[in-house]
């Protein structure tokens, strides 16, 4: 039995695998809905960010060759693949060849087009045109221009991502998030959280150096700390953390949150349905820390402890009541 993760579902898509392990991939595949997107997302991902850098390369002359070459190639090496299996890869093939043509036919054209990867219950690691790489949370959105690298490099964060950012010394990268804030950078690695629902936009530097721009205001990081703003108070705090706890950390600070924003985050990271037995229960303010790593049942103490509230459990299902 092989571990499912991006690692073998990358060497599957490349035809690495040999035919036990092809079959186990293909079986996680067939298992659920959220498997099949998974994959194909991840095919998508990797597909756009090694071809599009090389799309002056392409010869669109040659891409019913290469779809009928790929075909047979997947043929060779995995013969006990299903025919809808084939075709489902070999159709996603050829929306790339397509793609890469296009961009090169339309060399002198602004392409306005944006790509946006969204997960849900698992990340995802995406292989960017720079070579840089983004290792995406789960709940977690990234958003970038279809010509990214040419112009400029810029995407767009809301939720939790780790950066590895390739050094260019022409050209710097920005990440921006909610209410202007963004990372400036030229070659680094870090992290950074900016849920839509959460009090501060965090960014934690693991190597190299950050400029964090804010209302106005700029902070240099250094390796070892940590910059928080808060877009409401318009603070901007710098300390000194251990990088590895706050690395494999799964905390959000919330500060006079709605109670309903919080339940719906909660609600869609453990896959469970949370009501209010009262509507107005949902406009409480909540201020507070939760670590998405314990129990669902040691969040929801916690945000009724904290907010003079009950809950009741039934199966996925919680309502909130006084």
């Amino acid at each position: 039995m092989i571990e499912i993760n991006d690692t073998t579902l990358i060497e599957f898509l490349e035809g690495k695998l040999d035919n036990a392990a092809t079959a186990e991939v293909e079986q996680w595949y067939d298992a659920s809905e959220a498997n099949r997107r998974h994959l194909e997302q991840l095919y998508f991902v990797l597909f756009t960010g090694d071809r599009l850098s090389a799309a002056q390369a392409v010869n669109p002359e040659y891409g019913w060759q290469a779809l009928r070459r790929r075909i047979e190639t997947l043929d060779n090496r995995q013969r006990h693949l299903r025919i809808r299996s084939v075709m489902r890869y070999a159709a996603m093939f050829f929306i790339g060849v397509l793609l890469s043509a296009a961009l090169l036919y339309r060399p002198e054209q602004t392409d306005d087009r944006s790509y946006l990867v969204e997960t849900e219950e698992q990340g995802c690691t995406i292989r960017l045109a720079d070579s840089s790489t983004v290792r995406l949370m789960p709940h977690s959105r990234l958003n970038y221009a279809a010509d990214f690298g040419h112009r400029q490099r810029r995407v767009s964060l809301t939720g939790g991502a780790y950066f590895d950012i390739r050094k260019k010394s022409d050209a710097s990268f920005t990440v921006a998030t909610r209410q202007g804030a963004e990372v400036i950078v030229r070659g680094t690695k870090f992290n950074m959280k900016a849920y839509h629902d959460c009090s501060d936009i965090e960014t934690v530097l693991v190597e190299g150096k950050v400029d964090f721009h804010a209302d106005d205001r700029t902070v240099t990081l250094e390796p070892g700390q940590k910059v928080s703003y808060n877009p409401i108070q318009k603070t901007i705090a710098v300390e000194h953390v251990n990088v590895e706890e706050e690395l494999n950390s799964n905390q959000r600070s919330f500060q006079y949150v709605r109670l309903s924003e919080i339940a719906r985050s909660v609600g869609e990271y453990f896959h469970c349905a949370i009501s209010f037995r009262d509507e107005t229960l949902g406009s409480i303010l909540f201020t507070g820390t939760l670590d998405f790593d314990m129990p669902l049942r040691h969040i929801l103490e916690i945000l009724t402890i904290s907010t003079d509230t009950r809950f009741s459990q039934t199966g996925n299902g919680v309502a909130i009541y006084r």
